[in-house]
């Protein structure tokens, strides 16, 4: 599953969240585009209570045409360049970005 991001009508500006105006025209309409993957550009661990160890939070750029998100990593990150699979999960209600390492 892909993680949706926004592109602009009009200059095909890629954003995620979703604006309500395009930032680099201020457009007020746009496409939802699905993005599958990204590389990573940073990422930091962030301790987890208890025994499930730390959490992986990465800034990552979504390929081909953007936009940057911030995504939790199923997996422990690699090294930066990276290519990750895309993909949302749904916590507490919300779809959220999340990542994991393509194979191979």
């Amino acid at each position: 599953m892909s993680v949706k991001v926004m592109a602009c009508a009009q200059c095909a500006h890629r954003v995620y969240p979703a604006r309500l105006w395009c930032p680099a025209c201020g457009h007020d309409q746009a496409n939802e585009v699905a993005v599958d993957e990204a590389e990573l550009l940073a990422w930091t661990r962030v301790p987890e209570a208890g025994d499930e160890g730390d959490r992986v939070i990465a800034t990552v750029q979504a390929l081909p045409l953007g936009p940057v998100l911030v995504v939790r990593l199923d997996a422990q990150a690699g090294h930066i360049g990276q290519r990750l699979r895309l993909k949302t999960k749904v916590k507490q209600g919300v779809a959220l970005p999340w990542a994991e390492p393509v194979s191979g």
